[in-house]
């Protein structure tokens, strides 16, 4: 079949692995030190994106300098402490990079995530070396949903944004990848397939041995 995208752009968390319950979670517990109560999953100060935003939001002020960092490395220490050895790839995932490297299509790793979690997330999950670019939050000066991380990888992969497929699980990271001019498939760990498209992505699928099986059809995203 043809597969007409010349690099693969995936979201990491709720993307390559379904982190998005150990996020909650610390964030749960970090607002309970720093704020005396909780955070339920889907609260809207969860929103924001990258860590810093959260922070802020949480605790309803601004942080900068030597606090923020400190609040920063609070957060994302008690994830690591809740994910270590309870992370797995989705379905399909070493399928389809195996497919992809086969035909000599790069993968790419563009996230909102600080590097302290990329780097985190890819050895619990067994995946460093596989991708060929790896972009997170100290990369761009603003992240998803804004387009530069997905514009970012696409420069630095010599790459026009039309020809990246964009894997992303958030309604705040497909309408990054929209903005940015990729064409999105969007990954169902997080929304439904009607709010996915609703949102710009073109195709969904649950897992990647779902878009695997749809990309295997004769009929390829085009």
């Amino acid at each position: 079949m043809h597969f007409p995208f010349k690099a693969v752009l995936f979201d990491m968390d709720g993307t390559i692995t379904d982190s998005t319950a150990l996020h909650d979670a610390a964030w749960d517990a970090f607002a309970r030190e720093h704020t005396g109560g909780g955070l339920a999953p889907g609260d809207p100060r969860l929103v924001p994106g990258r860590t810093l935003d959260v922070v802020r939001a949480v605790l309803g002020r601004d942080v900068a300098g030597e606090e923020a960092q400190r609040l920063h490395d609070d957060k994302e220490l008690r994830f690591h402490a809740l994910a270590r050895g309870r992370m797995t790839r989705l379905p399909g995932l070493a399928a389809y990079l195996d497919w992809l490297s086969a035909r000599g299509i790069p993968a790419a790793l563009v996230t909102n995530a600080p590097r302290i979690n990329i780097d985190f997330t890819l050895s619990e999950l067994g995946l460093e070396g596989v991708f060929k670019l790896t972009l997170g939050a100290e990369d761009v000066e603003r992240g998803k949903p804004h387009p530069d991380p997905f514009i970012e990888a696409c420069v630095r992969l010599g790459i026009a944004p039309g020809d990246a497929l964009v894997h992303e699980d958030s309604r705040l990271g497909i309408q990054a990848g929209v903005a940015a001019g990729c064409p999105v498939a969007a990954i169902l760990t997080g929304m439904s397939a009607s709010a996915a498209l609703a949102e710009g992505a073109r195709w969904s699928a649950s897992d990647y041995d779902d878009w695997l099986a749809q990309i295997s059809c004769e009929a390829a995203p085009a």
